[in-house]
């Protein structure tokens, strides 16, 4: 049976799920170990800023910025969190405290990768961290 590509009714396969307190119907939260790490980051970021996981388990985070006098696009340039396979496997084996801990623990990686990020550039290109 030949491959088909994404018909022009269909999501294509990169489409995030955002988390939300009460998420609609059709839109799922972040995983337990994705979680953990946007609780322990999400204080980096502005109070609105929206995490969402993409199907190979990275994280997109972006927020609006309609009302920056300097914004040319209604969201900032996203930011892509990326995680080794390895620690994701250490976490999913983790309670939630240990969870918090390890994540808390790759911070100063996540701060470093943010180091010159402009969230109003001219060329949305999404700023991707690697995690671990």
């Amino acid at each position: 049976m030949p491959l088909r590509g994404a018909g022009k009714f269909e999501p294509p396969e990169s489409v995030p799920s955002v988390s939300y307190p009460h998420a609609p119907v059709g839109i799922t939260s972040l995983d337990n170990v994705r979680a953990a790490f946007w609780q322990a980051y999400r204080h980096l970021f502005p109070p609105h800023s929206l995490a969402a996981q993409t199907p190979n388990g990275s994280i997109v985070i972006s927020w609006s910025i309609l009302d920056e006098p300097h914004a040319r696009y209604p969201y900032a340039a996203p930011v892509m969190l990326r995680f080794d396979g390895q620690l994701v496997d250490t976490m999913s084996k983790c309670d939630p405290r240990e969870r918090i801990r390890i994540a808390q623990n790759h911070e100063p990686t996540l701060r470093e990768g943010l180091r010159g990020y402009d969230p109003f550039a001219r060329f949305p290109n999404a700023r991707v961290v690697v995690i671990g």
